[in-house]
């Protein structure tokens, strides 16, 4: 699950004190500005620590500006959203060949990219007032600032490849003043964004080494031949976690999450994945993974046969929609539907048209009645559509018989996995996102 987390005063320091580029000790990559929308503040390129600490700080960077007219209440300074590759992700990447080690850093950060790309269109938004609506209501943000920094160790010194993306808790309305986020949008959209993330890593990983792909959990899945001996010898972190809970006889989300952070060791700042290879390497050939056995999990699918398949995959996809979202009864909302749908891809595809073919599967469905319904915006703003019931009627529509049917087959989805409608680009949009540069 993708990780969302505030990031209070003061928090910057973490993140730049292993980046290179003069701020840390350079044992990771410099951070870099992201996404379309940091122009208005002048970001692009390596991440400057004075300029990081303004933006979380609410202030024009270069300037000291203050950023809106009520910065002081303002208690959070942003929010960490961590995208962690699956452990045998991070194995290929720490212990392949360069080539393959690039091309999977490479995969890596295109899809953190797609993912960002839909948290700026879809996730994030500004509270405003409308002549016709007396109370703020979500607005999309026309100005936002994030920084992604690259890490590769976890805090037990195991392969751990992810990203942290640090959005400043700083957003520009289209009238063009500046506020704090709703932030509830971050969270709303999280399991969706995390669904993109994966489904996209698969995809770009399969175009670019060939590699076939386990059976998914929860929108994750591990790569063929990597097997679990693999995972659980470079997870010495998660089986922290999970002794602390079997101690306690504890085993609900809120209490892994508490766990995390009692067993949460101090990072050394001065130990990267350089230092750290050599001893991954003889641990890996301790358990039978060699580099043969590596080069045996690449190129197992051509780099083109992928694409034949891909619309039948998002076909099948929509399908088994309907066994993710289920008999439920109520409304879904878009964010419902792309996580359905990503994580129903076990090959992986593009984000962008996993976000498309959801686009036509709500075309199908009816909006919810009343102001629901009525208003589609960012963040928790989506507008809720209805699982119309099979048998409805509907004259002139030749094809509404067949869409019965699919939104049938989504309901029995649906029901099955209890979606979190309150928890967790109906427009199509071209294929631009956060970028790391």
């Amino acid at each position: 699950m993708l990780r969302v987390a505030k990031v209070r005063s003061g928090g910057h320091a973490y993140y730049l004190e292993v980046a290179a580029g003069g701020s840390g000790t350079g044992i990771e990559a410099a951070g870099r500005w992201m996404g379309r929308r940091s122009d208005p503040l002048g970001l692009s390129g390596i991440v400057r620590a004075a300029d990081l600490e303004a933006v979380l700080a609410g202030e024009r960077p270069g300037t000291g500006e203050v950023l809106g007219t009520a910065r002081s209440r303002v208690q959070v300074a942003g929010f960490d959203m961590t995208f962690s590759a699956p452990k045998s992700v991070s194995v290929l990447h720490a212990l392949g060949d360069p080539e393959v080690a690039e091309a999977v850093a490479a995969g890596h950060g295109e899809a953190v990219r797609a993912a960002m790309s839909y948290v700026e269109r879809r996730a994030l938004a500004v509270r405003r007032t409308a002549a016709a609506v007396p109370v703020p209501v979500p607005t999309t943000v026309d100005g936002v600032a994030a920084a992604g920094f690259v890490h590769r160790v976890s805090r037990a010194l195991d392969p751990h490849l992810h990203t942290h993306v640090v959005v400043a808790n700083l957003g520009r309305g289209p009238e063009g003043t500046w506020s704090a986020l709703d932030g509830r949008g971050v969270y709303a959209h999280a399991s969706a964004t995390d669904a993109l993330y994966h489904v996209h890593l698969r995809h770009e990983l399969s175009r670019r080494l060939g590699v076939t792909w386990e059976t998914p959990r929860g929108g994750r899945a591990d790569i063929g031949g990597i097997g679990p001996e693999v995972r659980r010898e470079f997870s010495r972190r998660a089986a922290e976690i999970t002794a602390h809970l079997a101690e306690r006889g504890l085993s609900s989300g809120r209490a892994q999450t508490v766990a995390g952070f009692a067993t949460r060791a101090e990072k050394d700042p001065h130990l990267g994945a350089e230092q750290l290879r050599p001893q991954w390497k003889e641990r890996a050939l301790a358990i039978g993974l060699g580099p043969r056995r590596l080069e045996a999990v690449l190129d197992r699918v051509l780099p083109d046969a992928g694409r034949g398949a891909e619309e039948t995959d998002l076909r099948l996809g929509r399908e088994t929609a309907a066994e993710v979202l289920g008999p439920r009864h109520g409304a879904i909302t878009r964010r419902d539907v792309v996580r359905a749908l990503g994580r129903s891809l076990a090959d992986g595809a593009p984000a962008r048209r996993v976000e498309e073919a959801a686009d036509r599967l709500l075309a199908e469905m009816r909006p919810e009645s009343g102001q629901r319904g009525e208003r589609d915006g960012p963040g928790v703003a989506e507008r809720r559509h209805e699982l119309i019931a099979p048998g409805h009627e509907r004259a002139a529509d030749t094809d509404f018989r067949r869409a019965e049917l699919e939104r049938s087959q989504l309901s029995r989805l649906l029901a099955g996995r209890g979606i979190g409608l309150d928890r967790s680009a109906a427009d199509r949009h071209p294929d631009v996102g956060f970028g790391l540069g």
